[in-house]
């Protein structure tokens, strides 16, 4: 698992979506860091994949979402078994 990744699990959602309304509208929030940490509402565009997640130095939040077809140059250097493996579920 991504180190420091703070998430829940697929059965953690499913828990917490027994008994709501099933056609209640869904957000995701975060917060950007304004001076006020004014929770930020994410659109959503319904697509759901799993894919990896690994740390990165170029993320605001420390942590990157793998595209399907891609290879990051970068990781050209790294050991294929040093390589996060583990799935992690994305709704976009």
């Amino acid at each position: 698992m991504a180190r420091n990744l703070r998430t829940i699990t697929v059965k953690e959602l499913i828990e917490a979506l027994e008994g709501v309304d099933g056609d209640a509208l869904v957000v995701f929030t975060t917060d950007y860091g304004d001076h006020c940490h004014t929770p930020q509402a994410l659109p959503i565009k319904g697509e759901i994949e799993e894919t990896t997640v690994t740390e990165s130095a170029y993320s605001n939040s420390g942590f990157r979402i793998h595209e399907d077809d891609e290879r990051d140059e970068r990781d050209d250097d790294d050991d294929d078994d040093e390589r996060e493996t583990e799935k992690y579920l994305v709704i976009r």
